[in-house]
């Protein structure tokens, strides 16, 4: 029998914190058209090519006139019956440059044209010379720094790059994850499905998480519970990627090898944490590389995922890894736990000894999901998902995560009271 007796179990936040100390990350550079870096990270500063604008330039639609013509009225208007348009006068439209020759823009709201849109009427002219004009370069000069390094592309930061004369932007290089399932169980979707086997999934959920986040995902085959089949996976893994997330085979069971054998050809850094689901999650390193450990059932493989997978690949790319935390007020208790149909109020069905996994020692949570919604003074309400534990459909009507803990005389937080969440990340 193999002895678990020194695995190394940590909070949550322990994890995280082991985890970020496994990367050594050294991103390298794409440069990538500006069209298609949206989502990504800037890796150095963009800066202007040109001044913007590059000539005197209308700020609004107007008419253009000639500052000369208002210096000596001392406020008031010029007789404009005589003048000749494009002489004159000239249209000015917002963001063009002035008509040549002219200096000053009069709102278009405050002149009358003629119907042959050659004669005008003035009903008030312009406060200074330059008035209703932006001078070249009043955006920017060449060589400005348009969106520093280090964040994240948008749509608005995008054009605003290319507004500086840029067509491409030096990104930071997408993290290369590897995910490897691993289980004889398990069998790809889409054909036979043998008795007592399961399809798998989490490959479909971790590609698009990992795309979601920045991410290039690179999908290993399924992986029998052979010790040999498993170290050759990983080895392999581990050289192609920066991150490799392991999925099973870190539990307890006869053919759970996973972590064993990092402990032999890596480094463990702790077997696994203080919550459920997903207490079965784990760190290790090989050959530089973090190893993600995460739960094999997919309830449990998305929110680890969300807690441990996203902060190293947020590491890589230069941003905040740790997720954003707040404080609400509880709408309503949590549902009791037990069976996956208890809800509030219900009773908790006690499982026999034999089917109940003994308590770890030290604290232990329960992780609970909560939609969030702000009731009519703006306060930021959360109100439990119906069950204990929740099915896909429940779990993406969520917006955080609370760690509910659990244990003998554990009173839960009352509705009224206020706790602190985790905000579950984006996936687009």
């Amino acid at each position: 029998m193999r002895d678990h007796s020194r695995h190394i179990q940590v909070s949550k936040e322990q994890a995280i914190e082991e985890i970020l100390g496994a990367c050594d990350f050294a991103p390298g550079v794409d440069e990538v058209p500006i069209d298609q870096a949206i989502g990504r990270v800037l890796a150095e500063d963009a800066t202007a090519q040109l001044d913007m604008p590059n000539a005197l330039t209308c700020s609004m639609d107007s008419i253009a006139v000639h500052w000369a013509d208002f210096v000596d009225l001392d406020g008031c208007l010029p007789d404009t019956s005589a003048w000749v348009r494009g002489r004159d006068w000239e249209f000015a439209n917002t963001g063009v440059a002035m008509p040549e020759g002219f200096d000053t823009a009069i709102v278009i709201e405050n002149v009358r044209v003629s119907d042959d849109e050659q004669h005008v009427t003035l009903l008030a002219g312009p406060s200074k010379q330059f008035a209703g004009t932006r001078p070249a370069g009043s955006k920017f000069h060449a060589g400005d720094v348009l969106v520093e390094a280090g964040m994240v592309i948008t749509p608005l930061l995008a054009a605003h790059i290319a507004s500086g004369n840029n067509a491409v932007a030096k990104v930071i290089a997408k993290p290369k994850v590897a995910f490897l399932p691993t289980g004889n169980e398990l069998v790809p979707v889409g054909g036979a499905i043998p008795t007592g086997k399961n399809i798998e999934t989490n490959s479909l959920l971790m590609k698009g998480k990992i795309e979601a986040w920045g991410g290039e995902a690179i999908l290993f085959p399924i992986t029998p519970d052979d010790p040999q089949a498993i170290e050759a996976a990983l080895r392999k893994a581990a050289a192609e990627a920066d991150i490799v997330v392991l999925n099973a085979g870190s539990s307890k069971g006869s053919d759970d090898w996973s972590l064993e054998i990092l402990e032999r050809i890596g480094r463990v850094l702790y077997h696994q944490t203080n919550h459920g689901p997903g207490h079965h999650s784990s760190c290790s390193v090989l050959d530089g590389t973090p190893i993600i450990g995460i739960s094999g059932p997919p309830g449990g493989a998305a929110f680890t995922t969300d807690f441990y997978l996203r902060p190293a690949m947020q590491k890589f790319l230069g941003q905040d890894p740790w997720p954003a935390r707040i404080a609400v007020r509880l709408a309503k208790p949590f549902p009791k736990g037990g069976h996956p149909g208890a809800g509030a109020g219900k009773p908790a069905h006690a499982k026999p000894a034999g089917e109940t996994r003994p308590r770890e020692t030290g604290e232990f949570f329960g992780i609970k999901q909560v939609r969030l919604v702000a009731d009519d003074e703006g306060t930021i309400e959360a109100f439990p998902t119906d069950s204990a534990r929740p099915g896909p459909v429940e779990a993406e009507s969520a917006d955080a995560y609370y760690a509910l803990l659990s244990g003998p005389g554990i009173e839960p937080p009352a509705a009224g009271d206020t706790i602190q969440i985790v905000l579950r990340p984006d996936y687009a």
